[in-house]
């Protein structure tokens, strides 16, 4: 059987997210997968999550702290195993309850009907801003 698009993987991927089904987006993942996330030691998702155990500890850490209240994909550009996606949210720190709108890009590589690399390019100041988060 063949490998699904990536498009397809992305799809599948997102509709996880939206969901806030752990266990499908960390099934989704590579072996050696990689989240980078940008931001400050501030924000307790940021930084480079490289492997299985710690992306199943990234999807533990950044819902623990984090409220997504809506998400809207906006654009999808798709060139062969790359995939990138624009969009909105809003959300709010757990903690201090404030919230923010921003936009965001996320590119994606997929390997093999997995993601290899969730390479996000998002609004940190406003999520820094809304703190603490810890």
């Amino acid at each position: 059987m063949a490998d699904p698009s990536a498009a397809e993987v992305v799809k599948q991927y997102l509709a996880c997210l939206a969901s806030g089904d752990a266990a499908g987006l960390v099934a989704l993942h590579t072996d050696d997968s990689v989240i980078d996330m940008p931001g400050t030691s501030a924000l307790p998702w940021a930084g480079r999550w490289v492997g299985l155990d710690k992306i199943r500890e990234y999807f533990q850490v950044m819902p623990s702290v984090l409220e997504i209240r809506a998400h809207v994909q906006a654009l999808w550009v798709v060139d062969g195993d790359r995939v990138a996606v624009t969009g909105t949210e809003e959300a709010a720190s757990r903690k201090s309850g404030k919230a923010y709108q921003s936009k965001w890009c996320w590119v994606f590589v997929v390997r093999e009907g997995k993601i290899a690399l969730w390479d996000a390019y998002e609004d940190t100041e406003a999520m820094f801003n809304c703190g603490p988060w810890r």
